[in-house]
Protein backbone atom coordinates (compact mmCIF):
# COMPACT_ATOMS: atom_id res chain seq x y z
CA UNK A 1 0.00 0.00 0.00
CA UNK A 2 1.45 3.88 -0.49
CA UNK A 3 2.23 5.38 1.92
CA UNK A 4 -0.07 8.49 2.96
CA UNK A 5 1.10 11.61 1.06
CA UNK A 6 2.88 14.55 3.05
CA UNK A 7 1.77 17.77 2.27
CA UNK A 8 3.83 19.07 -0.83
CA UNK A 9 4.21 22.56 0.05
CA UNK A 10 7.43 23.83 0.72
CA UNK A 11 9.26 24.41 4.23
CA UNK A 12 11.68 27.23 3.97
CA UNK A 13 13.50 27.37 7.76
CA UNK A 14 16.63 28.66 9.43
CA UNK A 15 17.80 26.83 12.70
CA UNK A 16 13.42 25.66 12.98
CA UNK A 17 12.14 28.86 12.21
CA UNK A 18 9.78 29.64 9.13
CA UNK A 19 10.89 32.51 6.83
CA UNK A 20 9.21 34.94 4.58
CA UNK A 21 11.08 35.51 1.63
CA UNK A 22 10.69 38.01 -2.01
CA UNK A 23 8.22 36.24 -4.23
CA UNK A 24 7.11 34.16 -1.12
CA UNK A 25 3.26 34.99 -2.39
CA UNK A 26 3.83 34.27 -6.03
CA UNK A 27 5.39 30.79 -5.48
CA UNK A 28 2.81 29.98 -3.56
CA UNK A 29 -0.37 30.99 -5.79
CA UNK A 30 1.25 29.94 -8.88
CA UNK A 31 0.41 26.65 -8.91
CA UNK A 32 1.58 23.74 -11.80
CA UNK A 33 4.33 25.02 -14.15
CA UNK A 34 5.80 23.10 -16.98
CA UNK A 35 7.65 20.29 -15.46
CA UNK A 36 4.76 19.23 -12.83
CA UNK A 37 6.55 21.39 -10.23
CA UNK A 38 3.73 21.94 -7.79
CA UNK A 39 3.35 23.94 -4.61
CA UNK A 40 0.21 24.22 -2.39
CA UNK A 41 -2.44 27.35 -2.46
CA UNK A 42 -3.04 28.69 0.67
CA UNK A 43 -5.58 30.79 2.25
CA UNK A 44 -5.29 34.37 2.17
CA UNK A 45 -6.48 35.12 5.71
CA UNK A 46 -3.68 33.92 7.93
CA UNK A 47 -1.00 34.80 4.95
CA UNK A 48 -2.21 38.54 5.23
CA UNK A 49 -2.13 37.85 9.34
CA UNK A 50 1.78 37.02 9.23
CA UNK A 51 2.19 40.12 6.92
CA UNK A 52 0.64 42.44 9.69
CA UNK A 53 2.66 40.69 12.28
CA UNK A 54 5.86 41.22 10.10
CA UNK A 55 5.28 44.97 10.11
CA UNK A 56 4.56 45.49 13.20
CA UNK A 57 8.01 44.10 13.76
CA UNK A 58 9.93 46.44 11.22
CA UNK A 59 10.13 43.44 8.44
CA UNK A 60 10.63 45.16 5.05
CA UNK A 61 10.38 42.68 1.70
CA UNK A 62 13.81 42.20 -0.05
CA UNK A 63 14.99 45.33 -1.74
CA UNK A 64 12.72 48.16 -0.01
CA UNK A 65 13.25 49.75 2.95
CA UNK A 66 16.79 51.18 4.06
CA UNK A 67 17.10 47.80 6.36
CA UNK A 68 19.87 47.87 9.03
CA UNK A 69 22.93 47.30 7.24
CA UNK A 70 25.70 49.60 8.21
CA UNK A 71 26.24 52.26 6.42
CA UNK A 72 30.13 51.63 5.97
CA UNK A 73 29.20 48.20 4.39
CA UNK A 74 28.88 49.30 0.61
CA UNK A 75 30.62 45.75 -1.30
CA UNK A 76 30.28 42.05 -0.84
CA UNK A 77 32.73 39.35 -1.91
CA UNK A 78 30.75 35.80 -2.44
CA UNK A 79 34.02 32.89 -3.31
CA UNK A 80 32.43 29.80 -4.43
CA UNK A 81 31.10 27.48 -2.09
CA UNK A 82 32.86 24.26 -0.60
CA UNK A 83 30.73 21.53 -1.59
CA UNK A 84 30.16 18.72 1.97
CA UNK A 85 27.37 16.98 0.46
CA UNK A 86 27.11 14.35 -1.83
CA UNK A 87 25.69 16.01 -4.72
CA UNK A 88 28.66 16.62 -7.42
CA UNK A 89 29.27 20.42 -8.58
CA UNK A 90 26.50 21.43 -6.82
CA UNK A 91 27.95 24.38 -5.15
CA UNK A 92 28.57 26.32 -8.22
CA UNK A 93 24.98 26.59 -9.24
CA UNK A 94 24.33 28.07 -5.63
CA UNK A 95 26.90 30.38 -5.46
CA UNK A 96 25.54 31.87 -8.74
CA UNK A 97 22.13 31.92 -7.74
CA UNK A 98 23.50 34.10 -4.57
CA UNK A 99 25.38 36.37 -6.50
CA UNK A 100 23.01 37.27 -8.74
CA UNK A 101 20.24 37.81 -5.81
CA UNK A 102 22.67 40.37 -4.24
CA UNK A 103 23.35 41.77 -7.75
CA UNK A 104 19.70 41.99 -8.61
CA UNK A 105 18.70 43.66 -4.87
CA UNK A 106 21.48 46.24 -5.77
CA UNK A 107 22.11 47.52 -2.25
CA UNK A 108 25.61 45.62 -2.14
CA UNK A 109 28.05 45.70 -4.71
CA UNK A 110 29.11 42.58 -5.34
CA UNK A 111 33.24 42.21 -6.04
CA UNK A 112 36.36 40.65 -5.20
CA UNK A 113 38.05 39.76 -1.98
CA UNK A 114 40.55 42.32 -1.68
CA UNK A 115 37.71 45.44 -2.26
CA UNK A 116 34.58 43.36 0.11
CA UNK A 117 33.49 44.81 2.62
CA UNK A 118 31.76 41.82 3.48
CA UNK A 119 33.13 38.67 3.08
CA UNK A 120 30.58 35.57 2.65
CA UNK A 121 31.38 32.02 3.06
CA UNK A 122 29.99 29.35 2.50
CA UNK A 123 29.08 25.37 2.26
CA UNK A 124 26.99 23.30 0.95
CA UNK A 125 26.17 20.98 3.71
CA UNK A 126 23.61 18.91 2.61
CA UNK A 127 21.69 17.38 -0.52
CA UNK A 128 18.91 14.70 -0.49
CA UNK A 129 16.83 13.25 -2.58
CA UNK A 130 13.80 11.53 -1.25
CA UNK A 131 10.79 10.09 -2.62
CA UNK A 132 7.40 11.24 -0.68
CA UNK A 133 4.70 9.11 -3.01
CA UNK A 134 3.96 6.28 -5.32
CA UNK A 135 2.37 4.98 -7.61
CA UNK A 136 0.42 1.98 -7.11
CA UNK A 137 3.11 -0.40 -8.49
CA UNK A 138 5.12 1.19 -6.08
CA UNK A 139 7.43 3.16 -7.89
CA UNK A 140 8.15 6.67 -6.95
CA UNK A 141 6.12 9.51 -8.51
CA UNK A 142 6.92 12.44 -6.24
CA UNK A 143 10.46 13.33 -4.70
CA UNK A 144 11.38 15.65 -2.52
CA UNK A 145 14.65 17.87 -2.85
CA UNK A 146 15.97 18.78 0.47
CA UNK A 147 19.34 21.29 0.29
CA UNK A 148 20.85 22.45 3.51
CA UNK A 149 23.82 25.22 3.85
CA UNK A 150 26.10 26.81 6.03
CA UNK A 151 27.09 30.68 5.91
CA UNK A 152 29.72 32.60 7.85
CA UNK A 153 31.00 36.44 6.81
CA UNK A 154 33.21 38.75 8.14
CA UNK A 155 32.82 42.39 8.57
CA UNK A 156 36.41 43.16 6.89
CA UNK A 157 35.97 47.05 7.99
CA UNK A 158 36.10 46.07 11.00
CA UNK A 159 37.56 42.64 11.64
CA UNK A 160 34.80 40.69 13.49
CA UNK A 161 32.02 38.57 12.76
CA UNK A 162 29.04 39.63 10.71
CA UNK A 163 26.59 36.38 10.59
CA UNK A 164 27.20 32.52 11.02
CA UNK A 165 23.50 30.66 10.34
CA UNK A 166 22.59 27.58 8.68
CA UNK A 167 19.79 27.29 6.17
CA UNK A 168 17.83 24.72 4.93
CA UNK A 169 15.22 24.36 2.13
CA UNK A 170 12.86 21.89 0.44
CA UNK A 171 11.16 21.88 -3.18
CA UNK A 172 9.18 18.93 -4.58
CA UNK A 173 8.53 17.49 -7.93
CA UNK A 174 7.02 14.91 -9.92
CA UNK A 175 8.65 11.64 -11.42
CA UNK A 176 7.41 10.15 -14.48
CA UNK A 177 8.64 7.16 -16.90
CA UNK A 178 10.97 9.62 -19.09
CA UNK A 179 14.46 9.31 -17.40
CA UNK A 180 15.07 12.82 -19.23
CA UNK A 181 11.91 14.71 -17.89
CA UNK A 182 12.29 13.62 -14.57
CA UNK A 183 15.79 14.80 -14.16
CA UNK A 184 14.30 18.32 -15.94
CA UNK A 185 11.95 18.54 -13.42
CA UNK A 186 14.89 17.44 -10.75
CA UNK A 187 17.04 20.63 -11.99
CA UNK A 188 13.86 23.03 -11.89
CA UNK A 189 13.35 21.87 -8.56
CA UNK A 190 16.80 22.57 -7.43
CA UNK A 191 17.02 25.64 -8.95
CA UNK A 192 13.84 26.99 -6.76
CA UNK A 193 16.08 25.67 -3.97
CA UNK A 194 19.14 27.83 -5.09
CA UNK A 195 16.85 31.14 -5.86
CA UNK A 196 15.04 30.68 -2.55
CA UNK A 197 18.33 30.37 -0.64
CA UNK A 198 19.72 33.22 -1.89
CA UNK A 199 16.83 35.64 -1.52
CA UNK A 200 16.97 34.52 2.33
CA UNK A 201 20.33 35.78 2.63
CA UNK A 202 19.57 38.82 1.25
CA UNK A 203 17.14 39.47 3.69
CA UNK A 204 18.83 38.56 6.44
CA UNK A 205 22.23 39.48 5.21
CA UNK A 206 20.99 43.65 4.68
CA UNK A 207 18.11 43.50 7.02
CA UNK A 208 18.64 41.19 9.50
CA UNK A 209 15.25 40.07 9.67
Amino acid sequence: MPPNKPSRYRHSRENGNPVIFKGFLDARLRGHDAFGFKREFFSAVPFLAVLFLLAGCGYHLVGTGSGSLPSYIKTLSIPVFVNASPEPEIQIEMTRAIREAFINDGRLKVVGDEKAHLLMKGKVISYELRPVAFSQKDVASEYWVLLGVEIEMTDEVKKKPYLKQKFNTRWDYKSTTSVTSSEVARQEALNQAYRDLANRLVSIVIEKF
